[in-house]
């Protein structure tokens, strides 16, 4: 089976989903307000989702204003989103957060300005969702047959480098990938790629939105450095997430039978 990019479909966000991911829910201003400035203070970069999730951008709070109970934010450096943001009636913010999922709901965004910048501002949210990453059931790949994913890198000259890697491990929220440690230096956190192809052998072929988390260098067995590029899934939709988690499972069922 393959899923391929228009199969329409919205991302899953959890912070709509109270049965499964309730109690993850900060309901406490204090605590809620304990995470914004957490957010502020580390420059975490935020995908900002418009309405149903389809149209996104990245963004950084650039300020909390507690007394107006107004969060301001960054605007993107595309008209189109900034314009699209005024009018949509339903924005989500996620952000990673010491490799926490942070996820909150506003309910419009207006204009504003700080240091005589431009920017957006939206109401202090009364509910934010605070995920721990474990919650997410993370497997190593099989290194006889593993899976790939490819992503374009832009160069100097405005062409793009079409670059391919194995797969380390996978999660319903993201995978890790593994390449030579001279392309460390092509990539900088917070870089969003878009339409990558994610292979899974005999299976499927997936197309997806990446966002790099983390940048390290890993040293394996035999002593080799290489570079392991950490990425969280961006505007995944339900089917493609679903997909990816039956594989985990099943990857797991097999391993335990070995």
């Amino acid at each position: 089976m393959t899923i391929a990019q228009n199969d329409v479909s919205v991302p899953v966000f959890e912070i709509d989903q109270p049965a499964s991911y309730g109690k993850y829910l900060l309901h406490n201003r204090a605590e809620i307000l304990i995470h914004l400035r957490a957010l502020l203070k580390n420059r975490t970069l935020i995908t900002v989702y418009l309405d149903e999730g389809k149209q996104f951008f990245l963004s950084s709070l650039l300020g909390i204003d507690e007394a107006g109970n107004q969060l301001i934010l960054d605007r993107s450096n595309h008209a189109a989103n900034n314009e699209a943001a005024l009018k949509a009636t339903r924005i989500t913010l996620s952000a990673p957060l010491d490799r926490i999922k942070i996820q909150l709901r506003i309910s419009g965004l207006s204009t504003t300005t700080i240091d005589g910048n431009p920017a957006f501002s939206g109401a202090i949210p009364t509910d934010l969702l605070r995920l721990q990453r474990r919650e997410f059931f993370r497997v190593e790949t099989p290194q006889a047959q593993p899976l790939r994913c490819q992503l374009a890198v832009a160069k100097a000259s405005g062409h793009n480098m079409v670059l391919d890697y194995p797969v380390f491990d996978l999660s319903g929220g993201g995978l890790s990938l593994l390449g030579p440690i001279r392309d460390a230096e092509l990539f900088t956190l917070g870089e969003l790629f878009h339409d990558c192809r994610l292979e899974i052998p005999g299976e499927s072929v997936l197309s997806i939105n990446l966002r790099v988390c983390e940048i390290l260098k890993s040293e394996m067995a035999d002593g080799e450095q290489q570079m392991r590029l950490g990425c969280e899934f961006v505007s995944l939709p339900g089917t493609r997430q679903a997909f990816i988690e039956r594989y985990i499972a099943r990857q797991s069922r097999e391993r335990k039978t070995r």
